[in-house]
């Protein structure tokens, strides 16, 4: 469950992800070889599902692509959301939103905070959490740790993806991690 949790986190904070991609994905073409509109970000349109069982459990990953936008769920609820660009052979991704009730960040910033179930951008999410620790009487420097952990997540990460079809495979530290188009 932990490896799970670990990948799940990694591909959340679409940190550090390294993907390997083939020419037709990154050119923006389809099986059929012609290019598909909107540009090559355009290729990777559509609903992503990642499934894993181990031990009686169930962990399924979704990202949606949509024309240079992205959003990703774990489990059914909502986890991030931004925008993504393809140059050459990479992905780049922004992280722009993230969900109130996603709690990974939380527990990576190491601080417990009540967020409503909504979007939150870096600014809201920083001075939300900024506010409730120095409430609590954190002192300033675990504050600014705090923060500092909150907007590696809104980094830009360059990352490298295979597309065959309708298999999207994303090598991750090395363990390969397939999504089959929803349709």
């Amino acid at each position: 469950m932990k490896k799970v949790k670990l990948v799940s986190i990694v591909l959340a904070c679409l940190m550090a992800l390294v993907f390997v991609s083939c020419e037709d994905s990154v050119s923006g073409a389809n099986d059929g070889g012609e290019t598909v509109g909107g540009g090559p970000e355009a290729a990777l349109n559509g609903t992503w599902v990642h499934r894993e069982e181990w031990s009686g459990h169930v962990s399924e990953q979704v990202v949606i692509f949509n024309n240079g936008n992205f959003e990703y769920h774990y489990n059914g609820l909502p986890e991030e959301m931004g925008t993504f660009t393809i140059s050459g052979n990479y992905l780049i991704l922004r992280v722009t939103h993230i969900h109130g009730r996603h709690g990974w960040w939380a527990d990576r910033a190491r601080i417990r905070i009540p967020l409503g179930s909504r979007w939150y951008s870096r600014t809201e999410l920083i001075s939300a959490v900024e506010n409730h620790l120095r409430s609590e009487g954190v002192p300033s420097w675990e504050i600014s740790d705090s923060i500092r952990d909150i907007e590696h997540f809104f980094g830009p990460q360059t990352v490298i993806f295979v597309l065959s079809g309708n298999i999207l495979s994303l090598i991750i530290y090395g363990e390969t991690m397939t999504y089959t188009r929803r349709n």
